[in-house]
């Protein structure tokens, strides 16, 4: 069944058929008109023959009728040969050819239509269908004037024949002609309609990351369009820049005001108002960390964002190695890193950039004396993995890891979970998750790097 949904399909449907509807009438009306053209001449020939039966035709001084001479036609000494002649006095037939044999043709029965010479239809021999033109004769029989009937006859068959012989010519013409056509029009479409080929393969190298607006040289009808999609995709980054310059904003305006809570705090600890210091110190921690969190939620482009990225890995992995050794600078642990330089990810720079910070910070803090990150391919996935030495987590504590401002079972109080809850959060806006495998030899980390 041939699928509609393809404007090129769906305009190459309604050229077929106009080009078939359009041959098919054309084709009947050249037939029509050969045929009609065919009963002219078929008509000035029995015109000609009834006027040499005319000719021919006299009495002798009997009063018996006879032809004076032989008619051209051969066919009228011929059997039901399909030419006629008969010569008749009122209804009753008085001479006729040798071809009509023992049939006679009734001069009444077209009397009325064949006025003028015209050539009028009736049955002949055999069933067959004549073309019969009727003429009046009036000759001196023995000194008064005696009227005859003449007619002259043609076998229609002879005109079906050829009829049928010129359609058949015609639409062999006909089906030549549709071809052509048909094979202009898809031409026609396949150069017409190719600028949209080019604008879907712009849209697919925006969307996958190649670009970052439509380019190309496009007909005056398209060009339009593509300028109101890179306007829409000029928008799209402006808002993109905006809600991060204010998420930034709302970071930087909200440390001032916590700055001097914990002053505060510090102030009334020092005062001997160790309880209510405990509880200050404590909602201060809950909206620090709500406020990390929802910020680095504004900054995560995730699944909204419909442009396809192609973020190298590498670079990232070796920048954020880089800023844990700095970190690290008794250099306790060894970072073993193996990431295929060509590596990229789908993710936005700074999503992917968040996901593996957080993770690598988290290694840092728990690891001996190692962490790994790798790039493995398992089952026809590409993960990400960051493995530590450390003491791992249970069951328990790999679920507990997951919930802000849960502290790790017999980990420090300060182990809030934070950063692998942002994690979680920034996978999950890529419909991904974080996996947590911890054993005796220390935790690992995974997430599906997807691939653009």
């Amino acid at each position: 069944m041939i699928s509609t949904g393809s404007l090129r399909t769906r305009l190459l449907i309604v050229a077929i058929v106009t080009i078939a509807a359009t041959l098919a009438v054309a084709g009947t009306g050249l037939v029509v008109l050969f045929e009609h053209q065919l009963l002219r001449k078929v008509a000035q020939d029995l015109g000609v023959r009834s006027a040499e039966l005319a000719r021919a035709f006299e009495v002798d001084a009997a009063g018996k009728p006879f032809l004076n001479r032989e008619l051209a036609d051969p066919r009228y000494d011929v059997p039901y040969g399909g030419a006629y002649w008969q010569i008749s006095d009122g209804k009753e037939r008085i001479i006729a050819s040798r071809s009509l044999w023992d049939f006679s043709l009734d001069p009444t029965a077209i009397a009325n239509e064949g006025r003028g010479g015209e050539a009028v239809e009736m049955e002949g021999p055999e069933n067959a269908e004549l073309y019969v033109v009727i003429r009046t004769v009036t000759l001196d029989v023995a000194g008064a004037q005696r009227p005859f009937t003449l007619l002259v006859a043609l076998d229609h068959a002879d005109v079906v024949a050829l009829r049928g012989e010129f359609a058949r010519d015609v639409w062999k013409i006909m089906a030549v002609l549709a071809a052509l056509l048909i094979t202009g029009a898809w031409l026609q479409l396949k150069f017409g309609l190719s600028p949209l080929g080019a604008l879907r393969s712009s849209l697919s190298a925006v969307r996958e990351g190649r670009q970052r607006r439509l380019e190309g040289a496009f007909p005056a009808e398209i060009t339009p369009l593509t300028d109101e999609v890179n306007t829409l995709l000029d928008q799209r980054d402006m808002l993109v820049r905006r809600a991060r310059d204010r998420a930034g904003t709302i970071a930087h305006g909200l440390k001032t005001p916590l700055t001097i809570l914990s002053g505060e705090i510090a102030r009334l600890e020092k005062g001997g108002q160790a309880e209510v210091a405990a509880k200050l110190a404590e909602q201060c921690d809950a909206i620090r960390d709500y406020v990390d969190r929802e910020l680095a939620r504004s900054r995560t482009h995730g699944a909204l964002d419909t442009v396809t990225r192609r973020t190298p890995v590498a670079p990232i992995v070796d920048r954020l190695v880089d800023l844990m050794r700095r970190v690290d600078r008794e250099q306790k642990i060894e970072w073993d890193v193996e990431i295929p330089t060509g590596a990229q990810s789908s993710m936005e720079a700074d999503d992917l950039a968040e996901v593996v910070g957080n993770l690598f910070d988290n290694a840092r803090k728990w690891a001996a004396s190692r962490v790994e990150v790798r790039l493995v391919n398992e089952g026809g996935r590409t993960l990400l993995s960051v493995a530590d030495d450390g003491p791992g987590i249970d069951k328990a504590g790999a679920d507990a890891v997951m919930t802000r401002g849960v502290s790790l079972p017999g980990k420090a109080p300060s182990s809030t979970g934070l950063g692998l809850s942002i994690v979680s959060d920034t996978l999950a806006a890529y419909d991904q998750k974080l996996d947590i495998t911890s054993g005796s030899q220390g935790c690992r980390f995974t997430f599906e790097l997807q691939v653009p």
